[in-house]
């Protein structure tokens, strides 16, 4: 593999990766880095046009994990706060009292907390809460899709949720586990059959290869469409 970094503009530098593969594959990632696979016998003036053409795509790619990060940095856990669960944007209410609960009733997350004007400890709590409630949803999705799998004769992976800086989900078949990235509980429901579906279809087919996606087709029709609203808001 050969790797050289090609300035696009002033704050976009992308890393161009030479390899052995067939198709070439853009990606702009969550921490703002912009990756470029191609094939080694792709010329270097298709790839300045191509970037060219889709430099559009890039900077509003990049927009959107931007306005991501810093609404996440941004939100605090007090009364009239906004957060993002399922796609949805819910309002938080935080009361004063002797326990403490959180529930969430439609739009709108109800906190009861000893220590309801300690800015960190509030957070933690709903951390904790938010922890919770996506394991058990995850858990949910990844009960529905099983099946797809099980026939192949494979047990149903362990769950693991935690926060990933640049991957919505992994897999590991040597350990029978799936990861999936706790920020994934704010996108869409659509969007997190996808990063499931995706991570059980590597047991049966470990690479990103043409037998992989004719799984995913076959299962998922849509799944180009939820990616490209789950990667970078827009289908």
């Amino acid at each position: 593999m050969k790797v050289v970094a090609k300035r696009l503009t002033d704050s976009i530098v992308v890393v161009i990766e030479r390899k052995k593969i067939k198709n070439v594959r853009l990606r702009v990632l969550p921490d703002g880095r912009v990756k470029l696979s191609v094939p080694f016998g792709v010329a270097k003036p298709w790839i300045d046009d191509y970037l060219q053409k889709k430099l559009p795509w890039i900077e509003k790619a990049l927009a959107f994990f931007k306005d991501r990060v810093n609404n996440e940095i941004e939100t605090k856990i007090q009364n009239g706060a906004s957060a993002c669960i399922l796609g949805k944007q819910v309002t938080i209410s935080v009361k004063s009292s002797k326990v403490y609960r959180i529930e969430q009733n439609g739009d709108a997350i109800h906190m009861q907390s000893p220590v309801s004007d300690n800015q960190p400890a509030l957070a933690r709590q709903y951390e904790r809460w938010l922890h919770k409630q996506s394991k058990k949803y995850f858990s949910g999705i990844i009960d529905k899709w099983y099946p797809v799998i099980a026939s192949y004769g494979f047990a149903k992976p362990e769950l693991q949720v935690k926060k990933m800086k640049t991957r919505w989900g992994s897999c590991s078949p040597a350990h029978h586990k799936i990861n999936l990235n706790r920020t994934l509980y704010q996108a869409p429901p659509d969007c997190i059959d996808y990063v499931v579906l995706h991570e059980l279809g590597h047991f049966l087919y470990p690479r990103h290869d043409q037998e992989f996606y004719a799984f995913l087709t076959a299962h998922m029709p849509d799944w180009r469409a939820r990616k490209q609203l789950l990667n970078y808001g827009v289908v």
